[in-house]
């Protein structure tokens, strides 16, 4: 092994003859502790936090400068890092629209959004007015019953009432053969056939015309309407023409297969003509006893008469019903009435209000069909 010439050795060894001496170069910087280390960015991208000695100035190692220039980088990455989302994993979140970006929007979506309301309410306008026009031009077959054992069988009572003159020939003829296969034991007509005014009688004749081919007997009593019509003697006329029994506070017996009862005709109480003490008068104590009349105001009247089921019409069942309230509206002024279709009960006697053919006023039904009703009285129903 040789030796180096002098002069070539590594700093700090003796001087090159006739050189300058060297400063000896310093030595290596101890690598910084984990102490005094600046703090590094972890993978999730959160600091660590060194805690300092007192008193200890922090030193950094040339791989301290590479850690926090590495720090620095991942920083800057995480301060680029998309609103919502952190390293690693991200989290959905919705940016908050600002003021002018909301500002933008509303003018667009609430036209829109009138014009959407404003097309429905129309439609359903349209669609209400046309089913209330239907319901006054198309007549149905209502049935209900009443249980009594006065009765040897079913009595098969077909009611007509506020038939006001309907001048449609053909609705006419499906009311005449709805009546026609209710297959009735009688057919009680309850007043208002015609309108305070008329231009003719024609519409009545006619339904009376195709009443008097059905093999069953008729009874008419007034309504408030007839009364008030200057025509009240010439319906009075075309009634016995065809065949039609007036009842005026009077009584008659009938019977056939169903047994014996007595029939009684009140006049309307709500034109302030009927008297219900003359009706019954001369009546045999036993025996079914069924009313016909026009209006309701009848009703307190009916237990005190020992009246068992009575049936009458005017209140057009409110003509315009609305769903769980009923009616809104009816003759005579009376709002949202207690009293205004079906069966009413007052003690032993029950009254039943029918909806009827035609209208007054308004010429529109809803929820209330023009109708005819059977009723079906006996033991057996």
């Amino acid at each position: 092994m040789t030796s180096r010439p002098a002069g070539k050795g590594r700093s700090g060894g003796a001087p090159r003859p006739g050189g300058k001496a060297r400063p000896a170069q310093p030595s290596a910087k101890p690598r910084s502790s984990q102490a005094d280390a600046k703090p590094r960015a972890t993978q999730s991208g959160v600091k660590q936090t060194a805690v300092k000695p007192s008193g200890a100035k922090p030193r950094t190692t040339q791989s301290g400068k590479q850690s926090g220039s590495k720090t620095r980088t991942s920083s800057a990455k995480a301060s680029q890092t998309k609103p919502g989302r952190t390293a690693g994993f991200s989290v959905a979140t919705r940016r908050p629209a600002t003021k002018q970006a909301r500002s933008r929007r509303t003018p667009r979506r609430w036209p829109r959004r009138l014009a959407l309301t404003l097309v429905i309410a129309f439609a359903l306008g349209a669609a209400t007015l046309v089913r209330a026009d239907w319901e006054v031009h198309n007549t149905f077959l209502n049935t209900t019953s009443h249980r009594t054992d006065e009765l040897a069988s079913e009595l098969r009572v077909v009611q007509l009432t506020d038939f006001h003159n309907i001048p449609r020939p053909a609705q006419v003829r499906d009311i005449v053969e709805l009546v026609r296969g209710a297959d009735p034991d009688l057919i009680a007509i309850t007043g208002d056939l015609i309108n305070t005014n008329n231009r003719t009688l024609d519409p009545v004749r006619r339904l009376l015309d195709g009443l008097s081919g059905i093999d069953a007997p008729r009874y008419y009593v007034d309504g408030n309407h007839d009364h008030w019509s200057a025509d009240h003697a010439r319906l009075h006329e075309l009634l016995e023409r065809f065949d039609v029994t007036i009842l005026t506070d009077e009584n008659t017996q009938v019977s056939g297969d169903f047994g014996r009862l007595s029939l009684i005709g009140v006049d309307d109480y709500f034109s302030g003509n009927g008297d219900i003490d003359a009706a019954v008068a001369g009546l045999p104590d036993k025996g079914f006893r069924l009313v016909l009349t026009h209006s309701p105001e009848i009703f307190g009247e009916l237990d005190r008469s020992h009246i068992d089921y009575a049936i009458c019409g005017h209140t057009h069942g409110g003509q315009i019903r609305l769903p769980l309230i009923g009616a809104i509206y009816q003759p005579g002024g009376n709002w949202f009435p207690k009293v205004s279709k079906g069966a009413y009960v007052d003690g032993d006697a029950t009254l039943f209000v029918d909806s009827g053919l035609g209208v007054t006023g308004p010429k529109l039904r809803l929820f209330n069909q023009s109708q005819v009703t059977l009723h079906r009285i006996g033991p057996d129903v």
